[in-house]
Formats: C-alpha cells, sequence, structure tokens
C-alpha cells in the first residue's frame, strides 16, 4: 500500500476555490465551500453546488475531474453520473454536484451549519452584484 503526502490546508483551499471558480464558470449555482476540519474529526472540506439538470451536473463533474487530473491529485471513487447527487472525492476535498430537488431533499448545508464558510470569489462578487 502506498502512503501519499497530505496536501497543505493552504494547498487544498486554493484547489477547492479554483475548482468552486470553474464551477462558477460552468453555471452551478449555490456553490459554497465548507471547512469542516473544526467540526468533524474525519472530514476536511465540503464544496457543494446546484446543477440545472442530471445532464448539467455531469457536466460540471467532468470538468472537476479534468482539473484535479492536471494537477496530478487521486481521486477516491468512481462517481455515478446519473444520480442527482454526484459525489467526487478527492481526499481532503470532497465535492458534492446536485440537482435541485436532491439538494434541497439533502440540505447539506443544514447538516453542517456550524462549518465555517470559505469564499472563493465568485463572477457576482467581482462584478459587484
Amino acid at each position: 500500500m502506498t502512503h501519499r503526502n497530505r496536501l497543505s490546508d493552504t494547498d487544498i483551499i486554493d484547489i477547492s476555490r479554483t475548482c468552486a471558480r470553474i464551477l462558477d464558470e460552468k453555471k452551478g449555482t449555490d456553490i459554497i465551500i465548507l471547512d469542516l476540519r473544526g467540526v468533524n474529526s474525519y472530514l476536511d472540506y465540503f464544496l457543494i453546488t446546484t446543477g440545472n439538470s442530471r445532464v448539467h451536473c455531469r457536466a460540471l463533474a467532468r470538468e472537476l475531474e479534468k482539473f484535479i487530473d492536471s494537477r496530478n491529485l487521486p481521486q477516491r471513487n468512481k462517481p455515478d453520473y446519473e444520480s442527482g447527487w454526484i459525489l467526487l472525492d478527492f481526499n481532503e476535498l470532497i465535492v458534492h454536484i446536485f440537482t435541485q430537488e436532491m439538494r434541497e431533499y439533502y440540505q447539506l448545508e443544514k447538516l453542517w451549519g456550524d462549518a465555517k464558510k470559505i469564499s472563493y470569489n465568485s463572477r457576482s462578487e467581482e462584478q459587484g452584484s
């Protein structure tokens, strides 16, 4: 079994922010990064977004996988691209890509309401909206 070096918190936050910007550019909505380290002993960061359809969710997932692969970072799972909740496990960062109905049903933001939110400078923030 091979062991890999754990990314620094700075590196994983930078990667999370880049992933959030990619999702934003590809029209993912309600994007949020949660720092779970203070509220959970085995999870680090969640990135949550909503796609407007299952096809859109699949496209968002594949864009992130291309980016993560370009950084030579491992992916720990084989996602179900046909689901209304696509989960991508990149070790310290777990990405949740939901359809609107699935996101409303599971309400991860409420479940992890004590987690710290991390900003990433979305298009709307940069435009002053």
